[in-house]
Parts: C-alpha cells; sequence; structure tokens
C-alpha cells in the first residue's frame, strides 16, 4: 500500500517505521523536519516539509497515488482539516485522524472523520491492567465483552492446532504472528511454541486456554 502519514511525533514516527519495515511505500508530512529524525537512518520512505493540510505539501508527497492517509499530528484541528483536504481534493477514502481532546469526538462524528481517540486507548489499557489483565491488550470494544488481543503460545503445546485453541462461544483466531511472518490461518493451521496469536476474545475466555499460554499466572486459589 502507499500511505501518507501527516506528524512526525512518537506517533506518527513509530507507524511510519512499522509501515515501512513491511514493504509498504510510507511517505511522512511534518512542519518541521528536524522531527524526522526520529525515523531513523534505515527508513526508507520520504520526507516532506509542510502544512498537514497544505496542499502542494501533500501533492509533493504523493497523496494523489495514496491507498490511505493518516493524520497524526499532537493538532486536532490540523488533524481534521487534514483529512478533510485528503478526502475532498484527492479523494482518499480510508483516512483516519488522531483525537487527543475527547470533547472533540461529536465535531469529528459529525464531519464523518474516522479517528482515534488516544486518550481514551491510554485510559482502557490502563484500567485493564489495574482491574484484570485478561491478555496483552490490543482495542477494547465500546459497549461489548469483546477485545482484539495477543497472547504468546508455550513450549509445550503439542501440535496445537486453530481448531485446538478456538472457542466457539469465546475465542476466533485472526492472525499468527512466527519469525518475522505474518499467517491467516484455517482451522487445521498447526500452532508452535513462541507463536504470537491475535484473536477475537471474550471476557472470561483466558481461563479457559491459559494452559496454553506464556507466563500464566499460578492459580493459587
Amino acid at each position: 500500500m502507499r500511505i501518507v502519514i501527516a506528524g512526525c511525533g512518537r506517533v506518527g514516527s513509530d507507524l511510519a517505521v512499522a509501515l515501512a519495515e513491511e514493504a509498504h511505500d510510507v511517505s511522512v508530512v511534518d512542519l518541521e523536519a528536524a522531527r524526522f529524525a526520529a525515523l531513523g537512518g534505515t527508513f526508507n520512505g520520504t520526507t516532506h516539509e509542510g502544512s498537514a493540510y497544505d496542499v502542494r505539501t501533500l501533492r509533493d508527497a504523493g497523496i494523489e497515488f495514496a491507498d490511505a492517509f493518516v493524520a497524526v499530528t499532537n493538532n486536532d484541528n490540523a488533524n481534521v482539516m487534514a483529512v478533510q483536504v485528503a478526502r475532498s481534493v484527492f479523494g482518499i477514502e480510508k483516512t483516519i485522524a488522531r483525537l487527543d481532546d475527547p470533547h472533540r469526538a461529536d465535531a469529528y462524528r459529525a464531519l464523518n472523520v474516522r479517528y482515534v481517540a488516544a486518550s481514551q486507548l491510554v485510559s482502557r489499557v490502563i484500567h485493564e491492567q489495574i482491574i484484570e489483565q485478561e491478555f496483552d491488550y490490543h482495542v477494547t470494544f465500546s459497549g461489548g465483552d469483546v477485545e482484539v488481543v495477543e497472547m504468546t503460545l508455550r513450549g509445550d503445546i503439542d501440535g496445537l492446532t486453530v481448531d485446538g485453541l478456538e472457542l466457539d462461544d469465546g475465542l476466533r483466531i485472526a492472525a499468527v504472528r512466527r519469525d518475522g511472518r505474518t499467517f491467516i490461518p484455517d482451522g487445521a493451521f498447526k500452532l508452535e511454541p513462541g507463536d504470537l496469536v491475535v484473536a477475537a476474545a471474550r471476557h472470561g475466555s483466558r481461563a479457559r486456554i491459559s494452559r496454553f499460554l506464556v507466563d500464566v499466572e499460578p492459580d493459587l486459589s
């Protein structure tokens, strides 16, 4: 995919490097050229100094050929404006904006801007860590008890398959990460020790599969 990222702070630089390492074609835009240093010497994308919503800068970044646009500057107004420019001027359908101030969520929704509320994500992670950590956290869907989670398999799983790990009413595996490769498995896919498994899990399912997982706390009851 070709992806343009506006904002080269901690979020933008980390995202850009991760996408580039996955062989995506990445361009990064930021008002301050000095911030591009955060991308490191091995970053093989392009960098463009300028405003997140400046048409000329975005055109220089190749947005006309982009599959997706992400606005993750530290300014909510700049992010929403950048997304609107990407959609209305360049016709980019897949856009995501960072939102720091949750009080502006209604405005983002009114403008039909797809967003990630950074402060809410952080607060949910902390909540999970304090109250009860079922799995390593990815995403919790508001209003429900299903999460996207990750888990690492232990060394004595003895030919466990995806079908053997899944729970009909509580756990569905979406992807398996192994030795730098990501697999979208079918039910017969054979799991291996150390595999990082990403799944949709219902709250309470960990107890039913804990014998397969690394770093499970002992039952002291």
